[in-house]
């Protein structure tokens, strides 16, 4: 019963921090998502209008690679490395409030990456493009966008409740970012493994 106990009382606890972190941070988060799809939308356009038999070397100059063999591997430790970055950086942009807009900007390049290459992709590829694009690539990628979105939301209400009622911030933070890691490692293997289920002939690597 006492394990019982414990185990709902850090469920409760975690809940109860999440949803004050969105409380407090509602108008920053949403402004950030509908800055991330404007990005989206801004990348697609632009994908478009860049459209012509130039389109491969655009593919290969903004992350779209070939891959057969070893190249699965290759594109699965691209995407990780780059996320891991994207969260070294955001982890030290949470310690302060005044590095918000570097966080946003990073993310929005990211989004607008994503949207320009899934728009060639489909222009590219076509049917196998589409397939792709939306029902694997588009999915995983949204869910990591969106996940290290929240990463920097929920490091930043860690700093901010150190500040002000003193605790192992760094602590917390740390645990927040290893279980966050695994989650995109998740994401980046189960990306990869639909592509290879559905003998994708590309991978999006960014």
């Amino acid at each position: 019963m006492a394990k019982s106990y414990k185990k709902q009382s850090f469920i409760s606890e975690i809940k109860f921090f999440l949803v004050d972190c969105f409380v407090t941070s509602k108008i920053k988060i949403l402004i950030t998502l509908f800055i991330l799809f404007v990005s989206l939308v801004t990348g697609i356009i632009l994908a478009v209008k860049f459209n012509s038999a130039s389109s491969m070397k655009l593919l290969e100059d903004y992350g779209i690679v070939s891959f057969v063999g070893s190249g699965v591997t290759t594109s699965f430790f691209s995407r990780l490395l780059s996320i891991v970055l994207i969260m070294l950086i955001l982890f030290a942009c949470s310690y302060s409030g005044f590095l918000l807009p570097l966080a946003v900007i990073l993310l929005a390049f990211r989004t607008y990456l994503l949207g320009f290459n899934l728009c060639l992709m489909l222009l590219t590829y076509g049917l196998s493009g589409i397939i792709i694009s939306i029902f694997i690539i588009l999915p995983c990628q949204l869910l990591a966008l969106l996940g290290l979105c929240f990463f920097y939301f929920i490091l930043h209400k860690c700093s901010c409740d150190s500040k002000n009622y003193g605790g192992g911030g760094f602590k917390a933070k740390l645990k927040i970012t290893l279980f966050m890691l695994l989650l995109m490692v998740v994401i980046c293997l189960l990306e990869t493994l639909l592509l290879l289920i559905f003998n994708a002939n590309v991978i999006i690597v960014i």
